[in-house]
């Protein structure tokens, strides 16, 4: 009864692909669907690390990642414009119902009922069914063959507002640990693999926190200070981070693992299911005591306690005998009222009460999500052949990641400096200008790789550097040839300027040889006329000078071209907008204008006619 606590089914055979529900051919008993018939969840589970057979008759494991999920989730997370994470993780032993807490789980995120603003949070339970869009959730069924493989991550993910801080939370579920059709090293694989990637590890355990569960978290807990103690000892700077040694229990500071909650689930001693202020105070004293070292544990209490940030326990009552049954119907109001309520008030301390943002365990800083992609890489790298690696291999795997994320850093950071100045957008700025401020970049730049990059193996951070300056060189080079491809746009901005000094020009001089001999008006306008294209002539050819002095002839002719190409589009459009005038029209200018324009082409079409006769006559 146990076992079945969250699963129903009357098929005992394996379970079908995966399809995309058609809602309209097969409706469901329970319409989840909103006003606009769109569905309830908006995304589905992805395997993202595989456990594969290999070997004769398939008795050998590999652990791989499937990178083509791992990029959709990655991608979905940074489509949210939200650059905090908070990874909450389901973990225990195979048939607990965790894939059933991960589907509450979904039901809490997705219904605005259960938000922080309700003072009822097992509202979570109302009116929901779990055979609805069954596709969209994590799978489980009512038989002893298991139903989660690897680790999957839900494709969506979740934008909370949590303490005042916007978060994106992103759910995952995992492999069962003791299962028997895996060897015990992958198993202790994927239990590592979900800590190392969670920020929120919720242990998933039956009745009461065992020894087994203990010793398994204890194995984990030292290979993992053994590693964190090697990167520390291998950091740049020694003075900051002084040699200690793998048999110490120390703190481990900012490189510790972040939240373990034990969730235990069927605890039957609770006075009142429905008393959740008593409960939780029981929870307390019962985890007080059952993490107490004690005289034979080998300090495996203690190891635990100083490998995560903060250990604490959620006990859940069994969720009633109706539930249990083959035939449930997936009603979740059958549920015990109690097992509903202590199960709300969990998920609201879990998505609307804590804030436990995703950290980079080497630098302390906010994971990005691009560093959770080689952070995933790396590590089920590590565990590819499906044994359990020392201590020096997790180092290997961290320093790897934490390498590739400061890489990624220091051409960002460079990009964003350069881009205030030179960017697409820019306009020409003197080459020595771009140089000095392209320095700066490059400083700046090296020093975020070095902060983050602050630990591992010295010749790995030495390659990744050089690697780094190189690829920055040639970001240079590129800015600086689409420097040198804006020169031309260099005067662009006098172009209508240079446009009223040609006009003017040319009326001063027509008023030369039409009126000024027998008109004062003519005389004073010619004047006007001469005063503005000398002014405009002066204030262009200053910067002309000035650019010839600081960058030499070519840049200064090629600037000239720019403005002689500029000047005349906007003489061009100038004409257009007159030609097409009211005031033209009134005046009978357009029909000069047509005239022109006409005579203009016709002599265009007798000289290329004269120039065709010409060349047959030759």
């Amino acid at each position: 009864a146990t076992d079945l606590l969250c699963l129903h089914t009357q098929n005992t055979s394996p379970p079908p692909p995966r399809k995309t529900m058609d809602t309209k051919a097969n409706p469901t008993p329970m319409d989840t669907s909103n006003e606009d018939g769109k569905k309830r969840y908006p995304g589905r589970p992805l395997q993202v690390v595989k456990v594969e057979e290999t070997g004769d008759e398939g008795m050998g494991r590999k652990i791989c990642v499937d990178q083509e999920n791992l990029d959709i989730v990655i991608n979905n997370i940074k489509k949210t414009g939200v650059n905090k994470m908070m990874t909450v993780s389901l973990v225990g032993a195979m048939r607990t119902g965790k894939s059933f807490m991960l589907d509450l789980f979904l039901r809490y995120l997705t219904d605005p009922a259960s938000s922080q603003h309700s003072s009822t949070p097992e509202v979570v339970f109302e009116g929901i069914n779990m055979n609805d869009e069954k596709d969209s959730q994590f799978y489980w069924r009512a038989h002893s063959e298991r139903t989660t493989t690897g680790i999957w991550f839900y494709s969506h993910p979740f934008v909370r507002t949590i303490q005042g801080s916007k978060v994106c939370v992103v759910l995952m579920d995992t492999q069962g640990l003791f299962d028997p059709m895996s060897p015990p090293d992958v198993n202790k694989a994927i239990f590592a693999l979900s800590v190392l990637l969670s920020s929120f590890q919720i242990l998933n355990v039956q009745n009461r926190i065992q020894e087994d569960t203990l010793n398994q978290l204890d194995y984990f807990s030292h290979f993992a200070q053994s590693a964190m103690r090697l990167l520390i000892d291998s950091a740049a700077d020694k003075d900051a981070n002084p040699k200690s040694t793998d048999d110490e229990v120390g703190d481990l500071g900012i490189h510790k693992f972040q939240n373990l909650h034990f969730l235990v689930r069927d605890w039957a001693n609770f006075d009142d299911d429905e008393d959740v202020e008593a409960n939780i105070k029981q929870t307390n004293s019962v985890l007080e005591h059952a993490m107490k070292s004690h005289f034979d544990d080998e300090g495996q209490r203690d190891r635990i306690k100083n490998s995560f940030e903060q250990v604490k326990a959620f006990f859940l009552p069994h969720p009633g005998l109706k539930v249990i049954k083959k035939n449930w119907d997936g009603e979740l109001q059958k549920c015990d009222p109690g097992f509903r309520k202590m199960t709300g008030h969990f998920l609201r301390y879990v998505f609307d009460d804590s804030l436990v943002v995703k950290k980079d365990m080497v630098s302390g800083d906010t994971l990005t999500p691009n560093n959770l992609k080689h952070y995933t890489s790396a590590f089920v790298e590590m565990y590819a052949s499906g044994k359990m690696p020392d201590s020096m291999t997790l180092f290997q795997a961290i320093s790897k990641a934490t390498t590739l994320g400061a890489k990624e850093k220091a051409l960002e950071t460079y990009k964003a400096i350069m881009d205030k100045k030179a960017g697409p957008n820019s306009s020409y700025i003197k080459n020595d200008v771009l140089k000095k401020h392209s320095q700066y970049a490059f400083d700046k730049a090296r020093q975020e790789f070095a902060k983050i990059a602050a630990f591992g193996e010295k010749k790995q951070r030495e390659d990744a550097l050089e690697a780094v300056m190189s690829k920055l060189e040639r970001e240079w080079v590129a800015y600086e040839e689409a420097n040198r491809n804006r020169v031309d746009k260099i005067f662009a901005g006098y172009a209508t300027m240079a446009v009223i000094a040609g006009a003017a020009f040319i009326l001063d001089t027509l008023s030369d040889y039409t009126c000024d001999w027998w008109s004062q008006t003519c005389v004073q306008g010619s004047k006007l006329a001469k005063y503005v294209y000398s002014l405009i002539f002066l204030i262009i050819g200053t910067q002309v000078f000035l650019l010839y002095q600081d960058d030499g002839q070519i840049v200064m002719f090629k600037a000239l071209a720019g403005l002689w190409a500029a000047a005349t589009s906007k003489a061009i459009e100038y004409y257009n907008q007159l030609r097409n005038s009211e005031i033209a029209k009134e005046l009978g200018f357009d029909s000069v204008m047509d005239l022109a324009s006409g005579a203009t082409e016709s002599k265009k079409k007798t000289g290329k006619t004269s120039r065709k006769r010409s060349k047959k006559a030759n």
